[in-house]
């Protein structure tokens, strides 16, 4: 009863919670200046070198391989991505491909009825991988939505291994163990999910630019919030014109732009113009909240090999200002696995700090609580997961981007989370 009475508590906490912002929310969504579209396509082609611990294992009833692996990996990236951000349907989707050469040091594990090998082991060699992934909200009416998701992913790698250790046989007999072999991997799997949500996120990154070229080129003039929407507006107008695949004339755009500004908003041409807008090339920054549930279900060729189970998110972004923005979610979920089941919360609180249109800064902590559950009376002790984490993004011209993104995974044990850093740097060349 107490486990039951505690869901209930944290399912109604999560509730007034989201209920407790639904009077500001109810108002934006009767105003239709609130709703900005969004519609972006990126080609991007680069270098990213990643550093992060991984851990695989397959099992049968006789054997059981494990490995446990710190993976350094540099490797070429193409990638597409897509934004597009309506005001009945909100789409991503991307898939990318990257092939590079890769080096890893850690453990293996590999035992049966006839053998125990556990050894410390190097491995060198070239990995390639693709991975897709698609996501839908289609609303219905203005404020509720289904929510369809899929990813997708494949990897194949040519490897060698040193490895040194011991190998114990049937009888107890321990002896040294060195062997140098070469193998190949193939790692695939995808995750899915559909349900039923309710709010919005709503993309707000050409009001900041509106905001930030009418604050530089006019800080003597007050705009109002209508005046800064329509500037938006015509930016979007502009940018949605786009085409990733022949590029755009940045002088021509500019120009439209400036011409509007005098027309509409009576305002002089700013000389700066031309300089800035070639910036502002961000991710989606979002204002608003929603709260999704649904089933989802996941699959990996290792173990674990086939989850699934139910979840409810709850997502809260706010435009603070020009320069700052807050974004806090949490997410309840219940795994089901054949070996045992668990619940797991994913929080997280972050802020982004945007000093100009050619940089950005993120920052923020992950909590991830969870509990194992070995039956329903037998719950194992809560096992608690933080990850502190900051990333970089430069803008370097028009074209030319750097994103450094470094995390620190803090745990009682492996049981959620594998303790030890996580870094990554790419730099990349952008069409959009």
């Amino acid at each position: 009863m107490k486990r039951i009475g505690f869901s209930g508590m944290l399912l109604i906490i999560v509730l007034i919670f989201s209920h407790s912002h639904s009077y500001a929310s109810d108002e934006i969504l009767t105003d239709s200046l609130s709703y900005f579209n969004y519609f972006k396509k990126e080609l991007n082609t680069g270098v990213v070198y990643s550093l992060q611990q991984e851990r695989e294992q397959i099992r049968t009833e006789n054997t059981n391989d494990f490995e446990e692996i710190t993976e350094n990996y540099l490797r070429f990236r193409w990638a597409n991505r897509n934004w597009n951000l309506a005001l009945f349907k909100q789409e991503v989707w991307d898939y990318n491909f990257e092939i590079g050469p890769f080096y890893g040091n850690g453990t293996m594990l590999d035992s049966s009825a006839t053998r125990i090998i556990d050894a410390e082991q190097k491995m060198t060699g070239v990995r390639a991988k693709a991975a897709a992934r698609y996501s839908s909200r289609f609303y219905y009416d203005l404020k509720n939505y289904t929510i369809v998701k899929v990813d997708a992913w494949g990897s194949y790698g040519l490897l060698r291994r040193d490895a040194t250790g011991t190998h114990t046989d049937s009888v107890g007999l321990e002896s040294s163990y060195s062997q140098k072999s070469d193998l190949s991997k193939l790692r695939y799997g995808f995750e899915a999910k559909a349900g039923w949500g309710r709010g919005r996120l709503n993309p707000m990154n050409h009001f900041m630019i509106a905001q930030y070229l009418l604050e530089k080129n006019y800080e003597r003039r007050n705009f109002s919030d209508r005046e800064v929407v329509l500037l938006a507006r015509e930016i979007g107008r502009i940018k949605h014109a786009r085409d990733a695949r022949t590029g755009h004339d940045p002088e021509t755009e500019a120009g439209q732009l400036t011409a509007f500004m005098n027309r509409e908003l009576m305002l002089e041409s700013p000389g700066a113009v031309l300089s800035d807008w070639g910036m502002g090339e961000f991710l989606p920054r979002f204002e608003g909240t929603r709260m999704e549930l649904g089933p989802f279900f996941n699959y990996f060729n290792r173990e674990p090999d086939f989850i699934y189970g139910g979840y409810l998110k709850f997502e809260d972004a706010k435009y603070c200002s020009l320069k700052w923005n807050r974004n806090l979610s949490a997410s309840l979920s219940y795994n089901r696995y054949k070996q045992r089941d668990w619940i797991l919360l994913e929080t997280e609180l972050g802020w982004s700090f945007y000093p100009n249109l050619k940089s950005s800064f993120d920052f923020g902590l992950k909590y991830i609580p969870g509990v194992i559950v070995n039956d329903m009376d037998d719950f194992g002790a809560v096992r608690h997961n933080f990850i502190p984490y900051v990333n970089y993004y430069s803008q370097l011209n028009s074209n030319y981007r750097m994103d450094l993104a470094f995390s620190w995974r803090i745990a009682e044990n492996d049981t959620f989370v594998l303790p030890g850093p996580e870094v990554s740097v790419s730099f990349y060349r952008s069409r959009y």
